[in-house]
């Protein structure tokens, strides 16, 4: 048999018999916090919109600033000069902002005007985008030893007895770290909310833990830009967001806008380029929030071999079936919604009319090709899904053994800066003690056939390239030299056994799945086997400390079967019958299984049984058109598994197409906030 060094997320699943599934307490959604940003965009700029949506989806901000200007040398918080715009570009800003879906603090000096009027004229001004307004800025930094610090006073007063009152709308005033109990002592109303800036030493961590028990929100900056002593990456954005959360911070100011002042005086980089995209810091401001920087996009079809079908943008369409023992390069970054610079893809790769037995390896263009399949074939339709790593010019490699037709969706991807790390393939556990086959390490080599009703314990972190400290990772198993029916099950070793099955097998078969699971306390996973097999485990990615992605102990969320079925969580989606060739199943997935409303999509194990034919199943966003893309593919009275990862539709459910009469249960394993 060849080597497998395996990175799928699933594949074939050959068992007749389905491990039934029991639901668990879902761990609690990781908490999820407000960001805003200084500075906004220009209004007048022509990338203002596009820079404004990617502010409010890649890096998930909720409000910004007005467009800063430099300060000029006399500029005071009380004498802000030509740091601030005047109100009608404040309103472009504002439209802007919404569009994107974002509000805009506004600085507007005639709402603390002493003139009645004046005020009037404002509140008028501002009355058709209230619900638009995030607060009203007062100025920046205002300091309590200088003569200043009574102005704000003053500003603060007229705004809250007069026009707050009026508007439903707060002042705000941003303070360095050391006047904020000056704040709270003569704002009032600042209970509400403290803001404040500290650029060296712990950030104001100590500060927030002073004010946390006294104010119902404290803002802390995380400060991008600290006047010429610091270039943060998405990773020490991460990490100093959760140093300041642990420290009782509920909302994050972000110093980077489009650009800071539009000028290198106060650093070059910033959430988003002067051309609109998104840079690397906006992952780690969207991840530090508590988001998952994982972007669903389709299902999407990106290569379909086969003449008279077609791909989502005409590219990689007809081309043929691909030649034994070639390499296909797919073209994935900037199409069908794909970014730039987007690191890993999540796709779901069929084989089609082979010609022989043989395997499909995916691999990042420009890397040598590993010794890996994510996909065996033999004879028919088969699907599994892979998460692949982009290689040079945005394009993933497909390795075809024998000569077939290829077809390759498109499931969502992540961006460069996520927190999420793919590997180049390393085998952690193979327990065959054939010549040339060993780990990565030589660890958990060669140890000897698992025993039918066993359980191995397999260490994943500080090896392959898994950190130690990471909280899940990407494995593929492979049953291989199976004695009988059965199933793998693997789980975090420390807890109990849960009643699922990670991988079905039956006897003679070589059967290969993948699994992203969250890992023990000690870095380890453990396998049950119910039958006596060899196992093969290959790593090929995993998440870090905080990451905003979910693991879940199975929950069944749908199981069509009247006989033989399991339970679902809720009794909801159990035992409703076959579906029907060309019929549509919504199927709701935010708030069960402890699903938060905010998520954005799943990940589900969708296994296809006793169909009356061959045929496919394809998942989609509920709420928007069937997309021409499949998630599974089977042939008549088979029972097929595979893992998808799901983007959830507006009603917080996913549809589930089939083409033909069959049987699904599906199970949620994680899901993406």
């Amino acid at each position: 048999m060849r080597k497998l060094v395996v990175m799928i997320l699933a594949v074939v699943s050959c068992a007749t018999a389905l491990a039934p599934s029991t639901a668990h307490a879902a761990p609690p959604p990781p908490k999820q916090y407000d960001t805003w940003a200084f500075c906004g965009v220009r209004p007048d700029d022509p990338t203002a919109q596009a820079a404004a949506i990617s502010m409010a989806t890649a890096a998930g901000i909720d409000a910004t600033f007005g467009p800063c200007n430099v300060p000029t040398p006399d500029y005071t918080p009380a004498n802000p000069a030509n740091r601030y715009v005047d109100p009608a570009t404040y309103m472009r800003l504002v439209q802007i902002n919404a569009r994107a879906g974002m509000k805009t603090v506004v600085y507007d000096a005639r709402v603390w005007s002493d003139d009645a009027a004046t005020r009037e004229t404002a509140i008028a001004f501002w009355q058709p985008v209230y619900r638009n307004i995030a607060a009203w800025d007062l100025g920046d930094e205002f300091q309590s030893q200088f003569p200043e610090w009574k102005i704000l006073i003053h500003r603060w007063n007229v705004v809250r007895n007069f026009v707050s009152r009026r508007t439903g709308i707060e002042p705000f005033a941003n303070q360095n770290a050391d006047d904020a109990e000056n704040a709270l002592a003569d704002l009032p109303g600042s209970e509400n909310l403290v803001s404040f800036d500290r650029y060296t030493g712990d950030l104001g961590a100590s500060v927030a833990r002073q004010l946390d028990a006294r104010v119902k929100k404290v803002m802390c900056a995380v400060n991008a830009y600290t006047h010429l002593i610091f270039t943060p990456s998405a990773d020490s954005i991460r990490s100093d967001m959760a140093q300041l959360a642990d420290a009782g911070c509920d909302v994050f100011l972000i110093f980077g806008g489009q650009r800071v002042y539009d000028t290198n005086a106060y650093g070059g980089p910033s959430l988003v380029d002067l051309q609109g995209a998104p840079t690397d810091w906006a992952p780690g401001v969207l991840e530090g929030s508590g988001v998952s920087s994982y972007t669903p996009t389709g299902p999407a079809r990106l290569l379909e071999t086969r003449g008279g079908l077609a791909t989502v943008d005409g590219q990689a369409n007809g081309i043929g079936p691909r030649a034994a023992d070639s390499v296909t390069e797919l073209q994935v970054a900037a199409r069908a919604g794909v970014s730039a610079n987007a690191t890993s893809v999540v796709l779901n790769v069929t084989v089609t009319n082979p010609t022989a037995a043989g395997f499909i390896t995916v691999f990042a263009c420009g890397s040598p090709r590993p010794t890996a399949a994510q996909l065996n074939y033999s004879a028919g339709d088969v699907s599994t899904a892979v998460i692949a790593k982009v290689g040079a010019g945005g394009k993933v490699c497909l390795y075809t053994l024998a000569t077939t037709d290829l077809v390759v969706d498109l499931n969502g991807f992540y961006p460069s800066g996520t927190s999420f790390t793919s590997l180049q393939p390393a085998r952690l556990l193979e327990t065959r003690s054939d010549p040339g086959l060993t780990t990565v390490d030589g660890a958990y080599s060669g140890v000897g056939v698992r025993g039918g009703g066993s359980t191995t314990v397999l260490q994943v972190a500080g090896r392959g390239g898994v950190p130690a400290g990471a909280t899940d990772a990407v494995l593929s198993v492979t049953a291989t030299n199976v004695t009988g029916a059965g199933y793998v099950t693997v789980f975090p070793c420390g807890d109990g056994l849960p009643t699922a099955s990670s991988l079905n097998y039956t006897a003679g078969s070589t059967i290969t799945n993948a699994v992203i699971t969250q890992l023990g306390a000690d870095g380890q996973v453990c396998l049950f086997t119910q039958a006596t097999v060899d196992l093969v485990v290959d790593v090929s990615a995993y998440y870090p400390p905080r990451s905003s992605f979910v693991s879940m102990r199975p929950s069944r969320m749908m199981d069509t079967r009247t006989q033989d079925g399991s339970p679902t969580l809720d009794g909801l989606q159990y035992r409703t019958g076959l579906r029907a060739a060309g019929s549509v199943t919504e199927l709701a997935m935010t708030g069960r299984a402890g699903i938060p409303v905010t998520a954005k999509s799943v990940v589900l194990n969708l296994t296809v049984t006793k169909p009356a034919r061959a045929g496919f199943v394809t998942v989609f966003a509920c709420g928007g058109p069937r997309p021409n893309a499949s998630n599974i593919n089977f042939s008549a009275d088979s029972t097929v598994a595979n893992l998808v990862v799901a983007k959830i539709g507006v009603t917080g459910s996913v549809c589930l197409y089939t083409s033909v009469d069959t049987h699904l249960v599906v199970d949620v394993t994680n899901y993406h906030p």
